[in-house]
């Protein structure tokens, strides 16, 4: 990545240099996302290892 030809460093204050959102809705989705991944992985264990 080029740098400025004047070789100041760039300064970002911490909302600006976040990446990502960190509101309450990443956690929903996560949990979801990791509960419905835990009940698929569950259902073909059921199918393929149920006697």
């Amino acid at each position: 990545m080029a740098r400025p030809t004047d070789e100041t460093p760039i300064t970002k204050s911490a909302p600006e240099a976040r990446q990502g959102t960190t509101g309450h809705n990443v956690r929903w989705v996560l949990g979801f996302g990791v509960g419905g991944a835990v009940v698929a992985l569950a259902i073909v264990y059921l199918w393929f290892f149920s006697a």
